[in-house]
């Protein structure tokens, strides 16, 4: 099974939303040497997530080059789309919440939503450019998974289909308490999503 990832808060946050990504995909990955990879894309890596995945041989991490790196959010949003399929990429899974601009439908897509006031906005500007990927991302994905049904619910109130809500969450409250069920549910979607993608 091959999942890309845009993967910013893994390689660059430092705060529990970060740990919370990085742990997931390490999880995942141990253990399914044989039968899991994942294609991390980010706009930079942060000096200390730089050799994080380096004992994986099942995880790849891309970043921006040459003239793309001038403008790395651009290249997010817009120049995933050969990479993924060049690496016949199938299942494309947004971490922080976003997907790629025009995304092929070939492709099943997920997000993580962490809640609709997780975002630090630096300006007004920056707020309703955020509003406006949302938007997109739940617009574009096919499964939208929620930390908890606090967060299901306010996904709801913003007209987002119940559909395609799943809740994985930790049986303590916590949204960033990743556990071991936690883990085998994302696999599980995963292979529903790779499953319908065949078909």
């Amino acid at each position: 099974m091959l999942v890309g990832y845009e993967a910013n808060n893994a390689l660059r946050n430092s705060h529990e939303i970060g740990e919370f990504c990085r742990d997931l995909i390490s999880r995942l990955a141990t253990g399914r040497v044989n039968s899991f990879r994942a294609l991390l894309f980010s706009k930079r890596i942060k000096n200390a997530y730089k050799g994080y995945y380096s004992s994986f041989t099942n995880i790849s991490t891309y970043v921006p080059s040459g003239s793309s790196k001038l403008m790395p959010s651009l290249w997010m949003r817009y120049s995933l789309n050969p990479w993924l399929k060049a690496e016949k990429v199938k299942i494309f899974h947004g971490l922080n919440e976003e997907l790629p601009y025009g995304i092929g439908r070939d492709v099943k897509t997920v997000i993580t939503c962490y809640g609709l006031d997780t975002h630090q906005r630096t300006s007004a500007f920056d707020g309703l450019m955020w509003k406006r990927r949302m938007k997109y991302s739940f617009s574009a994905a096919d499964v939208i998974v929620a930390v908890s049904e606090t967060v299901k619910q306010q996904l709801v109130d913003n007209a987002v289909p119940a559909e395609k809500i799943v809740v994985i969450s930790s049986p303590d409250g916590n949204p960033f308490g990743l556990t071991d069920k936690m883990v085998e549910q994302y696999f599980q979607l995963y292979q529903r999503l790779a499953g319908e993608s065949e078909q």
